[in-house]
């Protein structure tokens, strides 16, 4: 059975998470005098740096909240958020559709008629 194409990418992701480097790439790199720099070395060093950024800026952030009320997390607020503004944005057009068509029959046409002949179009 053969793989298909994202199949081997797949495959490929996995090794190169697990550490394993292709040896062919590597080689042919290292013939031409390029340098591989996204190594699984690389995004080691990376993950560790942005770890300890972001436990930076938390220690900071609880430093300002310190003895202070957290607000509440709320599930499936912007769900709901969304359904509540898609259906005040409905009732606001059919506002607007129902002004429209009461203005059009409660307008006295006899104000807007005039003796001058109509203007070019």
């Amino acid at each position: 059975m053969a793989d298909t194409f994202e199949d081997i990418i797949r495959q490929s992701i996995k090794s190169f998470r697990k550490g394993k480097m292709p040896e062919q790439t590597k080689a042919l790199l290292e013939e031409e005098g390029g340098e591989l720099k996204y190594t699984p070395e690389y995004f080691d060093e990376l993950e560790k740096e942005l770890l300890e950024q972001k436990e930076k800026e938390d220690k900071k952030e609880a430093k300002k909240t310190k003895g202070k009320k957290k607000p509440k997390k709320m599930a499936g607020g912007g769900l709901t958020m969304a359904v509540a503004g898609a259906e005040a944005l409905a009732s606001i057009s059919s506002g607007i559709g129902d002004a429209y068509a009461n203005a059009a029959a409660n307008t006295d046409r006899s104000k807007f008629v005039t003796q001058d002949p109509p203007r070019r179009r």
